[in-house]
């Protein structure tokens, strides 16, 4: 379990793994992280990315001069403080799914 991590109290499994094949995939140097993998889609698809994402790309498989494309993003949706997006129960289903998908502990 070293590799788990705690994260608003619920422990997230960062274990994985990443299968890629391609002329410029290259073995990790580094450990690559789930987070990473959103803005290396992008830019495997040259698709636009519409928010600034935390992860990096992971050069070893899209190639070291590879980037995400930024867009502009059309509009933002603001959301009172005290409006709920998700209700308890919605909340409890989406949790219980990821404990059966081995995300959640």
């Amino acid at each position: 379990m070293s590799d788990d991590r705690r994260m608003d109290g619920v422990i997230v499994r960062m274990d994985g793994v990443i299968v890629a094949a391609g002329p410029r995939v290259t073995p990790f140097t580094t450990t690559p992280y789930l987070i990473d993998m959103a803005p290396t889609l992008l830019t495997a698809l040259d698709a636009p990315a519409g928010i600034k994402h935390t992860g990096s790309v992971l050069s070893n498989v899209v190639g070291s001069e590879a980037s995400v494309k930024s867009q502009a993003v059309a509009g933002t949706v603001e959301i009172e403080p005290d409006e709920q997006t998700v209700s308890d129960t919605e909340a409890d289903e989406m949790e219980e799914h990821l404990r059966g998908l081995g995300y959640l502990e």
